[in-house]
């Protein structure tokens, strides 16, 4: 009985080692503790509060700049619980179906949230130039009041985000959109004051195509970066050639060949080459090199590692297999 309970503590005890150093787990937990279950919660039903308020003020002032904004609040608060349940897939264990497990579930979701965001920020481009054509009186104290209820709103959203935003990329992705609505309700708050007291109307069709400027650029940011990563690129900050003459810098490397390198999602980055040795290794020693090899590749934060080591191996091929 002793002897079983111990060997189910080194099971634990490995199992947990495997954890830290095979980063077989997302190590941002965050988001499913605390601010999951009650501030990201809050944080939603604030912007879906500001979106309605906003809406329905943009109708009743015929403010198509606080229209616009709201519609930028919904495509937030939609992108946080998107990105949400998407981050909850995506902790599911391998399986033989999913060798990868769903880590790239959060991926897609930032894909269909840039998606949306392109959709939104054309149709108020199109809304605002068919208002320059037809302009409309603005009824400027609604904007003003309901946009400063947007702006308080969003900033309790960046307080109950704040604590966290520095630990979590995606809670830290949520702040800042946060932080952009508040600026945009600022816009349009101020815009509503220059029209009370100038009449010129014309400029709640210009603030209404800044917005959708900023969102569709917003937009194309996030679509760039979920396609690089779904179509297998290599991250921005990688520059191959360089690991590669580093890793040649290792006494029983001869060359590297057929290299690969790509993003399964944010945060984890793989590595695939060919390694032709100077001597023909025993298995043992050439383990040995092949722990210098990771060591090194994680200089370059990579932290899954595939080497198929070969002796006198495809001498002309070069670093990308044609």
């Amino acid at each position: 009985m002793h002897d079983r309970n111990r060997n189910r503590e080194e099971n634990v005890s490995v199992h947990q080692h495997h954890d830290h150093h095979g980063h077989s787990h997302d190590h941002s937990p965050l988001i499913d503790s605390e601010i999951s279950g009650v501030r990201l919660f809050y944080v939603v039903l604030l912007n879906f509060g500001i979106t309605a308020a906003e809406l329905i003020g943009g109708i009743i002032a015929g403010s198509l700049s606080l229209i616009s904004d709201s519609l930028h609040n919904f495509s937030d608060a939609m992108s946080i619980v998107v990105t949400y349940f998407a981050h909850r897939i995506s902790l599911r264990r391998p399986s033989e179906k999913k060798t990868f497990g769903y880590k790239r579930s959060t991926i897609l979701a930032a894909f269909l949230n840039s998606l949306t965001l392109l959709v939104i920020g054309g149709f108020l481009i199109k809304e605002a130039v068919e208002r320059f054509a037809n302009p409309v009186i603005v009824e400027s104290t609604t904007v003003i009041w309901v946009g400063s209820i947007g702006l308080i709103a969003n900033l309790l959203s960046m307080y109950l985000l704040r604590k966290w935003s520095g630990k979590d990329m995606n809670i830290r992705s949520a702040y800042l959109h946060m932080l952009t609505d508040a600026l945009s309700s600022v816009v349009v708050i101020l815009g509503a004051i220059v029209m009370r007291f100038s009449n010129l109307n014309w400029l709640d069709p210009l603030l209404t195509i800044l917005i959708a400027a900023y969102v569709i650029e917003e937009g194309f940011q996030i679509l760039s970066k979920s396609i690089n990563i779904l179509m297998q690129s290599v991250p921005e900050v990688t520059d191959i050639n360089t690991i590669v003459e580093e890793l040649k810098k290792i006494e029983e490397i001869q060359d590297i060949h057929h290299v690969h390198v790509w993003s399964l999602d944010e945060k984890t980055v793989f590595f695939e080459g060919h390694i032709n040795l100077k001597q023909d290794l025993p298995i043992s020693k050439a383990m040995a090199v092949e722990e210098n090899v990771k060591s090194l590749l994680e200089n370059f934060g990579i932290s899954h590692v595939t080497i198929q080591f070969e002796y006198n191996g495809c001498p002309d091929c070069g670093v990308i297999k044609e």
